[in-house]
């Protein structure tokens, strides 16, 4: 009788283990779940609020804004603009109600 109440006090422990570390909501102890980012509105307007001739710049600084929570989406722009000017090649835009937070994060970022 002895052995079978420590067998289920062990298979209870190894039970609560398991659980504790396979998580209903997949978020393993001690790691910081990603930001979820939300589904781009296609009616709201989006504004420019960085521009890069390099394309490794343009992805680190995505990379930060989004660590921050926020959407915004790199692109490449066109070979020329309406004057006949050439463009410098690389730009990021943002939702128009978040150029103004996502100007701060580009500000304070390391030159």
């Amino acid at each position: 009788m002895i052995r079978l109440i420590v067998y289920l006090i062990l298979l209870g422990f190894a039970a609560w283990s398991l659980y504790r570390f396979l998580r209903p909501d997949g978020v393993l102890p001690g790691v910081k779940p990603a930001p979820k980012l939300k589904k781009p509105n296609p009616g709201e307007n989006w504004v420019q609020v960085y521009e890069t001739a390099s394309p490794d710049e343009a992805r680190q600084i995505q990379a930060r804004l989004q660590e921050e929570g926020m959407e915004c989406i790199v692109y490449q722009q066109g070979k020329k603009d309406i004057h006949g000017n050439a463009l410098k090649g690389v730009g990021i835009a943002v939702p128009k109600s978040s150029v103004t937070l996502a100007q701060k994060i580009i500000s304070r970022l390391p030159v």
